[in-house]
């Protein structure tokens, strides 16, 4: 009886401190309508006649922490494996630690019981600040508003995994660039579409999220192309990511591919604002566009060609291509002339001081019947 005292009494002070830190976040203002994209003509980031790619994979997990995260080889081996498979760019996203020897460096942060996870690209410093437990729509907000300034490409990790953020979640919060859509732990391609039709730009990413690159089932399973040459700098490759000249990709088969194996977009072009033509280096099942609320606007079966009018209900268009090996989503051409990214939005700071109130005379509480509890024990003994 008197061990379990004292482990209530802990549990109530741990519980103390969650409180204190949940009366530590802001309350922010989000729009509850948000505005689609809209403006005269479309920003097309494919925009030129041919395009050239190379594949790109950006959610790797290195032998790290000792041994304490998931993760089994070393950099070396990793460039190895990867390089074997025809990437040009490459980068390890160890948890709260950016890898010296990543070829293009970043972090994985976040360490919450709800994989509620950022990556966070050519950041200098690692922002350690997080919600082990619950996280409110305000507490991802402020998660994303303290990495802002350390990361000129912030990226939201893998919504579906775990839930982490949903599509009404991502159709509100501000600050981040694109979306990692297509993940081994789930891919998010509602969740996306929810982030495009409230007038949000989010480029799309394709990641592995291997722990083991000698595991061929977590090799290659998604991945990016890049429309960059080989010869690319990674300062052009910072400005692609940035514009949104990224096309996600699945594979639907058990093994690793070769790109002669799969279609590449070879034309995606917007002729006067009013003709969408998409071409395709070979004939595939099918071809989509999908616009506003992730409805399909129009759809050719067995071709490597589509052509489409834009309607005026149309706010964003993206392109969908299947194959038997194969699922290819591309970011999307938005109205207006340039990627709409919304900010942080301000704080409410009338709610932020009465729920920091309220969670501290919670947390204050919890302290005093927790401290009452181990008292108890002390002097019995």
């Amino acid at each position: 009886m008197h061990w379990l005292r004292i482990t209530l009494g802990i549990l109530l002070l741990l519980a103390a401190a969650l409180a204190l830190l949940q009366g530590l976040t802001p309350v922010y203002r989000f729009d509850d309508q948000p505005t689609p994209f809209r403006g005269k003509g479309w920003y097309n980031p494919f925009e030129g006649e041919t395009l050239t790619w190379t594949r790109a994979n950006f959610h790797i997990h290195s032998y790290a922490w000792g041994g304490l995260t998931n993760g089994h080889q070393s950099p070396a081996e990793i460039q190895r494996v990867y390089d074997s498979l025809g990437y040009r760019w490459v980068g390890i996203a160890d948890y709260q630690r950016i890898n010296p020897h990543s070829p293009i460096p970043l972090y994985e942060h976040g360490w919450s019981v709800g994989k509620v996870h950022q990556l966070c690209f050519w950041a200098e410093k690692v922002r350690w600040w997080d919600y082990p437990l619950y996280q409110s729509l305000s507490a991802k907000q402020h998660i994303l508003k303290l990495l802002r300034p350390t990361t000129p490409f912030l990226v939201v990790a893998h919504p579906r995994f775990l839930h982490s953020y949903t599509g009404d979640e991502l159709a509100k919060l501000g600050g981040y660039d694109a979306i990692e859509v297509l993940n081994r732990y789930g891919d998010s391609v509602a969740e996306w579409d929810s982030a495009l039709s409230s007038g949000h730009y989010a480029s799309i990413l394709g990641s592995d999220n291997a722990h083991d690159v000698y595991n061929l089932h977590e090799v290659m399973s998604r991945w990016t192309e890049i429309a960059l040459p080989s010869s690319a700098s990674e300062e052009s490759l910072r400005k692609a990511l940035l514009v949104g000249r990224t096309v996600g990709y699945k594979n639907r088969t058990p093994f690793p591919l070769q790109s002669s194996e799969y279609p590449l977009f070879s034309r995606i072009t917007m002729r006067g604002d009013s003709m969408l033509e998409v071409k395709t280096s070979m004939p595939v099942d099918s071809l989509r566009i999908v616009g506003q609320g992730g409805q399909v606007r129009s759809t050719a079966y067995q071709t490597d060609t589509l052509s489409y009018h834009p309607q005026a209900e149309d706010t964003y268009l993206r392109i969908e291509a299947f194959t038997k090996a194969v699922e290819a989503y591309t970011s999307p051409l938005i109205r207006g002339t340039q990627p709409k990214r919304r900010l942080i939005p301000p704080i409410d700071m009338r709610l932020t001081i009465l729920q920091g109130v309220g969670w501290m005379l919670t947390s204050l509480f919890l302290i005093l019947l927790g401290l009452r509890l181990l008292r108890t024990k002390y002097d019995k003994r």
